[in-house]
Protein backbone atom coordinates (compact mmCIF):
# COMPACT_ATOMS: atom_id res chain seq x y z
CA UNK A 1 0.00 0.00 0.00
CA UNK A 2 1.37 3.41 -0.95
CA UNK A 3 1.75 5.83 1.96
CA UNK A 4 -0.06 9.20 1.71
CA UNK A 5 1.79 12.50 1.30
CA UNK A 6 0.81 13.42 4.85
CA UNK A 7 0.68 10.76 7.53
CA UNK A 8 -2.55 10.06 9.32
CA UNK A 9 -3.12 8.61 12.77
CA UNK A 10 -4.11 5.34 11.08
CA UNK A 11 -0.83 5.22 9.08
CA UNK A 12 1.22 5.91 12.18
CA UNK A 13 -0.58 3.22 14.18
CA UNK A 14 0.89 0.64 11.77
CA UNK A 15 4.48 1.75 12.39
CA UNK A 16 6.29 -0.27 15.10
CA UNK A 17 7.51 2.80 17.02
CA UNK A 18 3.94 4.03 17.52
CA UNK A 19 2.25 0.71 18.40
CA UNK A 20 0.02 1.06 21.43
CA UNK A 21 -0.05 4.85 21.49
CA UNK A 22 -3.32 6.59 22.33
CA UNK A 23 -5.29 7.68 19.27
CA UNK A 24 -5.25 11.35 20.29
CA UNK A 25 -1.45 11.17 20.50
CA UNK A 26 -1.26 9.64 17.02
CA UNK A 27 -3.47 12.48 15.76
CA UNK A 28 -1.14 15.02 17.37
CA UNK A 29 1.88 13.36 15.77
CA UNK A 30 0.19 13.29 12.36
CA UNK A 31 -0.57 17.02 12.67
CA UNK A 32 3.16 17.87 12.86
CA UNK A 33 4.31 15.36 10.24
CA UNK A 34 4.96 15.12 6.54
CA UNK A 35 6.41 12.69 4.03
CA UNK A 36 9.69 12.98 2.14
CA UNK A 37 12.10 10.91 0.09
CA UNK A 38 15.84 10.92 -0.54
CA UNK A 39 18.11 9.29 -3.08
CA UNK A 40 21.08 7.09 -2.23
CA UNK A 41 23.96 9.09 -0.79
CA UNK A 42 21.83 11.93 0.57
CA UNK A 43 22.95 13.22 3.94
CA UNK A 44 19.73 13.51 5.97
CA UNK A 45 21.41 15.32 8.85
CA UNK A 46 24.89 16.02 10.14
CA UNK A 47 26.45 15.59 13.57
CA UNK A 48 26.39 18.81 15.68
CA UNK A 49 23.78 20.58 13.53
CA UNK A 50 20.44 21.64 15.00
CA UNK A 51 18.14 18.63 15.46
CA UNK A 52 14.69 19.82 14.45
CA UNK A 53 13.10 16.60 13.18
CA UNK A 54 12.82 12.89 13.63
CA UNK A 55 11.94 10.33 11.01
CA UNK A 56 10.11 7.05 10.60
CA UNK A 57 11.60 5.03 7.74
CA UNK A 58 8.93 3.67 5.39
CA UNK A 59 11.26 2.11 2.81
CA UNK A 60 14.95 1.92 2.06
CA UNK A 61 17.99 1.99 4.34
CA UNK A 62 19.82 4.71 6.27
CA UNK A 63 23.28 4.48 7.84
CA UNK A 64 23.99 6.14 11.17
CA UNK A 65 27.53 7.53 11.00
CA UNK A 66 30.06 9.13 13.33
CA UNK A 67 33.33 10.85 12.50
CA UNK A 68 36.36 9.76 14.51
CA UNK A 69 39.93 10.86 13.78
CA UNK A 70 38.76 12.33 10.51
CA UNK A 71 37.24 9.04 9.33
CA UNK A 72 33.57 8.23 8.94
CA UNK A 73 32.50 5.16 10.89
CA UNK A 74 29.20 3.45 10.11
CA UNK A 75 27.53 2.71 13.45
CA UNK A 76 24.26 1.10 12.43
CA UNK A 77 22.00 0.54 9.43
CA UNK A 78 18.30 1.29 9.85
CA UNK A 79 15.49 0.17 7.57
CA UNK A 80 11.72 0.27 7.12
CA UNK A 81 9.91 0.42 10.47
CA UNK A 82 12.86 2.00 12.30
CA UNK A 83 12.87 5.48 13.81
CA UNK A 84 15.73 7.81 13.00
CA UNK A 85 16.69 10.67 15.30
CA UNK A 86 16.20 11.26 18.98
CA UNK A 87 18.32 14.40 19.45
CA UNK A 88 15.33 16.68 18.76
CA UNK A 89 13.93 15.78 22.19
CA UNK A 90 17.03 16.27 24.35
CA UNK A 91 18.86 19.58 24.91
CA UNK A 92 20.92 21.02 23.33
CA UNK A 93 18.84 19.67 20.39
CA UNK A 94 21.84 18.90 18.20
CA UNK A 95 22.49 15.72 16.26
CA UNK A 96 24.91 13.31 17.96
CA UNK A 97 25.45 11.35 14.74
CA UNK A 98 25.02 11.88 11.01
CA UNK A 99 22.57 9.93 8.85
CA UNK A 100 22.97 9.02 5.19
CA UNK A 101 20.60 7.24 2.80
CA UNK A 102 22.46 4.16 1.57
CA UNK A 103 19.67 3.38 -0.86
CA UNK A 104 16.60 5.38 -1.89
CA UNK A 105 14.44 6.04 1.18
CA UNK A 106 10.93 7.22 1.91
CA UNK A 107 10.27 8.66 5.35
CA UNK A 108 7.67 10.32 7.50
CA UNK A 109 9.22 13.33 9.25
CA UNK A 110 8.04 15.04 12.43
CA UNK A 111 8.60 18.67 13.45
CA UNK A 112 10.57 18.27 16.67
CA UNK A 113 10.25 21.85 17.96
CA UNK A 114 6.48 21.84 17.51
CA UNK A 115 6.25 18.37 19.04
CA UNK A 116 8.30 19.40 22.10
CA UNK A 117 5.81 22.22 22.70
CA UNK A 118 2.91 19.79 22.40
CA UNK A 119 4.63 17.43 24.88
CA UNK A 120 4.86 20.32 27.37
CA UNK A 121 1.11 20.88 26.97
CA UNK A 122 0.29 17.14 27.13
CA UNK A 123 2.61 15.33 29.58
CA UNK A 124 1.00 11.97 28.70
CA UNK A 125 2.14 12.45 25.09
CA UNK A 126 5.58 13.46 26.31
CA UNK A 127 5.83 10.38 28.51
CA UNK A 128 4.68 8.05 25.72
CA UNK A 129 7.29 9.50 23.36
CA UNK A 130 10.00 9.56 26.01
CA UNK A 131 9.53 5.84 26.73
CA UNK A 132 9.84 5.02 23.06
CA UNK A 133 12.75 7.39 22.42
CA UNK A 134 14.66 6.04 25.40
CA UNK A 135 14.51 2.59 23.80
CA UNK A 136 15.91 4.11 20.58
CA UNK A 137 18.73 5.84 22.50
CA UNK A 138 19.64 2.58 24.23
CA UNK A 139 19.63 0.74 20.91
CA UNK A 140 22.00 3.35 19.39
CA UNK A 141 24.24 3.15 22.47
CA UNK A 142 24.51 -0.64 22.17
CA UNK A 143 25.15 -0.43 18.42
CA UNK A 144 27.87 2.16 19.03
CA UNK A 145 29.50 0.08 21.76
CA UNK A 146 29.46 -2.99 19.51
CA UNK A 147 30.91 -1.09 16.56
CA UNK A 148 33.68 0.43 18.70
CA UNK A 149 34.61 -3.01 20.04
CA UNK A 150 34.92 -4.30 16.47
CA UNK A 151 37.09 -1.32 15.49
CA UNK A 152 39.32 -1.79 18.55
CA UNK A 153 39.76 -5.49 17.78
CA UNK A 154 40.67 -4.71 14.20
CA UNK A 155 43.15 -2.02 15.30
CA UNK A 156 44.77 -4.46 17.74
CA UNK A 157 45.08 -7.13 15.05
CA UNK A 158 42.66 -9.44 16.84
CA UNK A 159 40.63 -11.60 14.44
CA UNK A 160 37.05 -10.44 14.44
CA UNK A 161 34.48 -13.13 15.11
CA UNK A 162 30.87 -12.18 14.87
CA UNK A 163 28.45 -14.74 16.23
CA UNK A 164 25.46 -15.54 14.04
CA UNK A 165 22.21 -13.91 15.06
CA UNK A 166 20.33 -17.19 14.93
CA UNK A 167 21.24 -20.87 14.52
CA UNK A 168 21.87 -21.73 10.91
CA UNK A 169 19.71 -24.82 11.12
CA UNK A 170 22.46 -27.13 9.90
CA UNK A 171 22.26 -30.60 11.37
CA UNK A 172 18.76 -30.09 12.78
Amino acid sequence: MKEPLRPTAANLAHQPFFHGMAWNHLETLASVAGRTAAVEGTLLFTENEAADFFYCILSGKVAIEAVSSGKTLQIQVLEAGDVLGWSWMFPPHQWHFSARAIEPVTLFFFDGKNLRERCEDDPALGFALMKRLTAVVLDRLQATRHRLAVVQQAAAGIPIRIAPLAPSGEGH
